[in-house]
């Protein structure tokens, strides 16, 4: 049910593998053998899409996250929460990792056998807070080592594709 709502919905972006809001930016290009689907979740800025109501996410003041993205690669199946922030990652954090709690107990009620990885990113175009740290800890409890990412890079492919994080710097010189 709650795929076939995310599916048949307006939440489905059909062929779409980018999405943009309020000038944040996220994009991912299919390789060959993936199978990659956009569903644009968030009411306030796609209101035909009713998955806050199907998830009981639609009390007041209940903030949930921009989009959903499914990635399926052999028998990899991950489902990725994505926050699109101009900086306040305090509230991005909060975001996924609601969606995801009611996403999941969704599920456990209807269909507990479905396995996946569950995964978020959040693309900021701001400065990184100082509590930085405190917030990539809250969602290294929620979703794991190595399933979660605070970035400023558009491209979710080499996350999703389970790329390890290469922080940009100094290169070394060949000798």
């Amino acid at each position: 049910m709650l795929f076939d709502h995310l599916l048949l919905s307006c939440c489905l972006l059909p062929g779409k593998t980018s999405h943009k809001e309020d000038g944040v930016e996220v994009s991912l290009q299919p390789a060959s053998g993936e199978t990659v689907l956009f569903f644009h979740i968030d009411e306030k800025s796609n209101p035909n899409c009713k998955f806050r109501q199907l998830l009981g996410l639609d009390r007041e003041g209940m903030k949930i996250c921009d989009l959903i993205v499914y990635y399926a690669k052999d028998n990899e199946r991950i489902i990725c929460f994505v926050e699109l922030k101009g900086g306040d990652i305090k509230r991005a954090t909060e975001q996924v990792k609601t969606t995801y709690y009611y996403f999941n107990e969704f599920l456990k009620k209807f269909n507990s056998s479905l396995k996946f990885t569950a995964k978020t990113y959040i693309v900021c175009d701001g400065s990184a807070p100082q509590e930085f740290d405190r917030y990539k800890e809250e969602l290294k409890a929620k979703f794991g080592e190595g399933n979660y990412r605070i970035y400023r890079d558009s491209d979710l492919g080499n996350f999703l594709r389970g790329a390890k994080y290469q922080p940009k710097g100094k290169q070394k010189k060949g000798r």
